[in-house]
């Protein structure tokens, strides 16, 4: 499945793309794209936008898309395109797609996951900080059994939110990858409490 942003200027492009692939009136097309993102209608959708969704990322799911242009109008195409998400958002598909992880909700500022086998949720959010730099926030470190201790990292800021938020979901989900990969069975006791 791909990866899309709950942005209107997004969901725009997005349906003048898809209007060009599809039989489907404008109508029609804007509830297949809804139900395509997890809403019952584009009326939900466009609530959940006005609200606290802008520019959060999510699965598209075009079963999902197809089917809901097969009940409006009994054709889909097999295949469709979607515009690329661009630069800011280079590492979010990758991060969707990582067993390791399961992605809660995912916004180019803040993320929040569970590692494979442990429900603690962490969050990392992304704070400016000036001279064009972000600050990564994590709410928790980890220590896994093949750690000498908490991992805090010694830079946690770069220029780029996108690599920012990379980095600092990378600098726990490596520790733990590896403790895995060890034969470590997932521990909650693996993450602890950030001093943030």
């Amino acid at each position: 499945m791909t990866v899309i942003q709950l942005k209107e200027s997004y969901i725009k492009s997005m349906k003048r793309e898809l209007r060009g692939q599809c039989s489907a009136g404008s109508v029609h097309l804007t509830e297949a794209i809804a139900r395509a993102c997890g809403y019952s209608t584009n009326a939900a959708l466009l609530a959940d936008l006005n609200g606290q969704a802008e520019g959060r990322y999510l699965r598209f799911d075009e079963d999902a898309f197809r089917m809901r242009l097969l009940d409006f109008n009994g054709t889909a195409p097999e295949k469709i395109e979607l515009p690329e998400l661009g630069r800011l958002a280079r590492y979010v598909e990758s991060l969707f797609d990582d067993t390791a992880l399961g992605i809660i909700e995912m916004h180019p500022m803040r993320a929040r996951f569970r590692l494979g086998g442990i429900d603690t949720v962490v969050q990392i959010d992304l704070v400016q900080i000036g001279n064009g730099n972000v600050q990564f926030r994590r709410s928790h470190a980890i220590h896994t059994p093949t750690q000498a201790g908490p991992y805090w990292p010694g830079r946690d800021f770069d220029d780029d939110p996108a690599y920012a938020m990379h980095r600092a979901i990378e600098s726990i989900v490596d520790y733990y990858r590896q403790a895995i990969g060890e034969g470590y069975r997932p521990d909650p006791k693996w993450l602890v409490k950030s001093r943030y």
